[in-house]
Formats: C-alpha cells, structure tokens, sequence
C-alpha cells in the first residue's frame, strides 16, 4: 500500500518463522521453564486447561501475589533494553501501532500509554486463547482504535472486534502435483487435544488398513519443514471439533495455496459466515466416509483441491485482505 513498516518481536519463534526485528529479551515463554512456571501458576490459581475468565470482552487479571511479583521483576529487568531498543531503532516514530495478541513489552502496558498520549493509532490483533483463556489487557481494551480478530468466536465476546481473514501470499505459494500412488494424507498439531488430532490420526490409520492411503503426521514441526512436507501430500486434515476455536487457521490457508484437498469442521456459524467456502466439512461422524470417497475418487480430489485455492486466493490472499485492514483503519479514523 505504499507505506512504510517494520515487525518487532520479544523472542525468537520456536518454529523458525522469519523474524524483522527480533529483541531477544529474557523471561518471556520461549524458555521451557518459564512455560512450566506459567502453567504452574494458572494450576495454582484454578486458570488452566478450558479456564474461560467471565467479562465482555473477559478482562485479564493478575494472579495473585506470585504472578504479580513476576511481571513486575520482568518489567524492570528488561527496562533499559526495551526503551534503548525503541530509541536506536526510531520506533516511537510511526504513526499505527499493531499489537499482537493485545499485549506490551510490559505487562502495566507503559509503552502503548505513551504512544497513545503521543497521538499514536493502536490496533491489537487477537488470536483465540488470547480473549478466551488469557483475557484481554483492561488498558488495551480502554485505550485501543481498533481491535481485529480472525478468530470468528470471539466476535461474540468481543465488543466491536472485527474480523480480519489471515493474509497470505497465495503468489508464492504454487500448487504441486498431488497424485501419489498411495494417497498422503497430512495433519499438523501442536495440541493435539484442541485439534482432535487422536481422533484423526486413528481414523486415517483404519484407512490405511483398506485403502490406497498414508497418514503424514506433522507434530511441533518447524513451519519451514512442515511446509515443504505438505507440498508432497494430496489431502489435509485440519481439526475436528470446536475445542481450540472455531473453524480453521494458517495451516488451512497454506494447505489450500498448496493445493490439497482441505478438511475441517465448520459449524453453522461458520457455515453462514463463509458459505461458498472451499472446505470438506467434516466432524467425527463423517471423517472416515469424506476421506474414503476422497482417495477413492480422484477427480472429486481434483476438485476439490481447485476450489479451495480458488477460494482461498478470493478470500486470503494479502492484496485483498490489506483493502479489508486499509477499510477498517478508514471506519476508525485512524487513516
């Protein structure tokens, strides 16, 4: 769109995403033991595993004594390092301010209070567990212009969340040759619980007894490999239930650029919301049937397979979902 932007994150991806300006600060969750502290403290506050806190939007609180003391050591160790990072890096000079998942380099949110009093434009991004386990930041809520989801559940306790379809560059992303002897069928987890993904891969594993089938499982692979594995595959099987969220994500979107004749469950929310879409819909009814027929009939895979890149390229692909951002920031004032 002709400006300007730069992408800042505190701690390097465990899954080797590529990274703009990387901080590299210390005590946040890409060390193991501080994701055993943090689920240690959300069992000894009653706030893990389907823990949804109460709220329109569900406003974070602190837990306790142990959590607060933690945040408040984190944030004045990594003071200095933040602000010379933000001032030898010109970053208190951009005019909107994209917060991922609605959360600061502090937990008392200092810096994005200071760029709001500065006249700067903040919008929050939020993915599911952010709203629905974590809830949101209460200054975020109070102080933020816009607040973007592609998380369809959420727009339901969320007030005045908009909903932002996941961009891709469909452009770099070409369709392979999916036509294997034995027909591969491929699933990506990192939580297996929320995904269905027992269920799943038993399922396809019973298929793999009668038909023409191979089950390729991807689980806590780097998004680089996991990519190129997919790309080898004929059909992807996302999730099965509503456990983790609604729908579909990333995984999909990539699945579909590439080709692959792309299974989910949508609801009937979902249904409504994105009705021509290019998904098999499946549940745990269904699943074995929709794979059968799947491998079994080779020009239904086709099809299916150039549908859901058509639809995909319509509804994901960056050119068409930054008109959508560039139409929020108009209807907010920002631009």
């Amino acid at each position: 769109m002709g400006n300007y932007a730069r992408y800042v994150t505190m701690f390097p991806s465990g899954y080797h995403f590529p990274e703009d300006m990387m901080m590299n600060l210390p005590l946040y969750p890409d060390k193991k033991w501080i994701k055993m502290g943090r689920e240690f403290i959300r069992k000894m506050r009653g706030t893990s595993g389907d823990y949804r806190p109460a709220g329109y939007p569900p406003i974070w609180e602190s837990g306790g004594k142990l959590e607060k003391t933690f945040f408040e050591f984190r944030d004045e160790l990594i003071k200095n390092s933040v602000y010379d990072f933000m001032d030898m890096n010109g970053l208190w000079d951009f005019d909107i301010y994209h917060y991922e998942q609605g959360l600061d380099f502090f937990r008392d949110s200092r810096i994005m209070k200071k760029l709001k009093s500065m006249g700067k434009k903040i919008v929050c991004f939020y993915h599911g567990n952010d709203v629905r386990n974590r809830g949101v930041i209460k200054d975020f809520f109070e102080l933020s212009d816009l607040n973007l989801t592609s998380e369809l559940d959420l727009l339901e306790i969320y007030p005045g969340i908009r909903y932002l379809f996941l961009p891709l560059d469909t452009g770099e992303i070409k369709p392979g040759l999916h036509e294997n002897k034995k027909i591969k069928i491929a699933h990506a987890t990192r939580h297996r619980y929320n995904k269905g993904s027992n269920f799943i891969i038993e399922t396809i594993k019973k298929l793999e007894k009668k038909l023409p089938a191979e089950l390729v499982l991807m689980e806590n692979v780097p998004h680089e490999k996991c990519m190129e594995i997919k790309s080898s595959c004929d059909i992807y099987v996302d999730q099965i239930g509503d456990k983790g969220g609604w729908g579909y994500g990333m995984s999909s979107v990539e699945a579909m650029a590439q080709g692959l004749a792309t299974c989910t469950y949508l609801n009937e929310k979902y249904m409504e919301f994105i009705p021509d879409n290019g998904f098999i819909n499946v549940n745990y009814n269904n699943l074995e049937s929709e794979l059968e027929k799947l491998v079994l009939d080779s020009e239904y895979r086709k099809k299916m397979s150039e549908k859901g890149r058509q639809w995909v390229v319509k509804m994901h692909d960056i050119a068409n979902v930054i008109k959508d951002l560039y139409g929020y920031y108009k209807q907010s004032a920002i631009i």
